[in-house]
């Protein structure tokens, strides 16, 4: 499978000390996802925006994630200029030189105290700018830093989240393997001692516990498709314990495609990772 995000452009502008929603952010990137070349809905898109400040104008990272309907995982990272369209913003402002004090000519007589008493003025206000410049550029090193740390933070959240999923995915794979197990050792019982009653006990358990996978699956509609096919073979053997060995062979043969598509999404998302933070 080939899942794919598309943009028309890589930056949006997000205007100063206001919020953005999702669809926002896409309307403005003109965002798509398409599968093997066909458009598909945007409903298992996911927008990390935790980065952006959008009190403090700058350029923070913004991360998009898709599913697809096989587990298939595409990322992409963007730009969000954070601005205020209504003034210009600080780093554009022409940088503050101090004014020169002015030149004196002193007289060959004592000056006045009036004289002494400008100068001085123009002393102070001399020092008053250059701590203020002073100061600014102190802000201006700290909020680098702190945006440095929330970039970083951002991009270790996303990964966080994403291993979260993946290790859900993989539990929730377990437990199906395991009433898999259950529904073999099941038929196996029958075979040796033709209990219909104890078959359809086992099978009812094995359908309870199939129900439950579900409920906690239901963002995963691959999985589910899985889920609900031992649940569909569990039923068919209720009606035919006889014909149990084929129904669950029929069913391990589509498991196994499952499987393999599964590990293959599980690779790409660890490599698509791996190269957006930068390892």
């Amino acid at each position: 499978m080939t899942l794919q995000i598309n943009t028309r452009v890589d930056s949006i502008t997000w205007p100063l000390n206001q919020n953005l929603t999702n669809q926002e952010i896409i309307s403005q990137l003109e965002l798509t996802v398409t599968e093997n070349g066909q458009l598909i809905s945007n409903d298992n898109l996911s927008i990390n925006k935790k980065a952006v400040n959008r009190s403090e104008a700058g350029v923070y990272p913004i991360i998009i994630t898709a599913i697809g309907s096989n587990n298939e995982y595409a990322t992409k990272k963007i730009q969000a200029w954070v601005t205020d369209k209504n003034n210009v913003s600080s780093n554009d402002r022409p940088p503050v030189h101090p004014t020169p004090a002015p030149q004196y000519k002193t007289p060959a007589q004592t000056p006045s105290p009036k004289k002494k008493s400008k100068k001085k003025g123009v002393y102070i206000v001399l020092g008053v700018l250059v701590l203020l410049i002073a100061i600014i550029f102190g802000i201006s090193a700290c909020q680098a830093h702190n945006d440095t740390v929330q970039n970083e933070q951002a991009q270790s959240n996303a990964l966080n989240n994403t291993n979260s999923k993946l290790d859900n995915l993989s539990e929730q794979n377990k437990q199906l393997m395991q009433q898999n197990k259950e529904l073999q050792n099941a038929i196996n019982n029958y075979k040796q001692d033709q209990n219909k009653e104890e078959l359809q006990n086992q099978l009812d358990q094995i359908k309870n516990e199939n129900q439950q996978l579900k409920n906690n699956a239901a963002n995963n509609q691959a999985l589910q498709n899985q889920i609900d096919q031992l649940g569909s073979t569990i039923d068919q053997i209720k009606q035919n314990p006889n014909q149990a060995d084929s129904l669950l062979n029929q069913m391990k043969n589509n498991q196994n495609e499952f499987m393999q598509n599964l590990n293959a999404t599980f690779q790409k998302l660890v490599s698509d990772f791996q190269q957006l933070i930068g390892k």
